[in-house]
């Protein structure tokens, strides 16, 4: 099953947000003896803009608390930056649990983040769960 997760902007909160679009638990990866791509797309209000290099200080992808080492590939995003990929390895029971994570995005020369600092905004965090 295809793990695409739909980026966007949310404008509802201030200041904006990176919103990753979770409905029907795409971010749900089930058991499989072979890894995984998880994918994230940037559509919509942030279709025109990429996911920050790697190499920043403050990259397009980072754990808010690491996993185990060998679960997760490298963050690696494609030749325009629209769009980011990763392999999951969720093999065994060992593989299994939920794990945080932050996206940051250019949109037009802003940077945008999916961590959520504001004390009125809902704390949308995005994860990944291994089931």
């Amino acid at each position: 099953m295809p793990n695409n997760l739909n980026v966007t902007l949310n404008k509802a909160t201030n200041p904006w947000t990176v919103d990753i679009d979770q409905q029907g638990n795409p971010n749900h990866v089930s058991q499989s003896p072979n890894a995984q791509t998880i994918t994230w797309q940037l559509t919509g209000n942030a279709a025109t803009g990429s996911f920050v290099s790697m190499t920043d200080p403050n990259p397009g992808f980072s754990w808010v608390s690491a996993p185990p080492s060998g679960i997760f590939g490298t963050p690696t995003p494609s030749n325009n930056g629209n769009q980011l990929t990763m392999t999951d390895l969720n093999n065994s029971a060992s593989t299994v649990g939920t794990w945080t994570y932050i996206l940051r995005v250019n949109v037009g020369g802003t940077v945008y983040t999916s961590l959520t600092t504001s004390i009125t905004a809902t704390n949308t965090n995005p994860t990944i769960v291994n089931k």
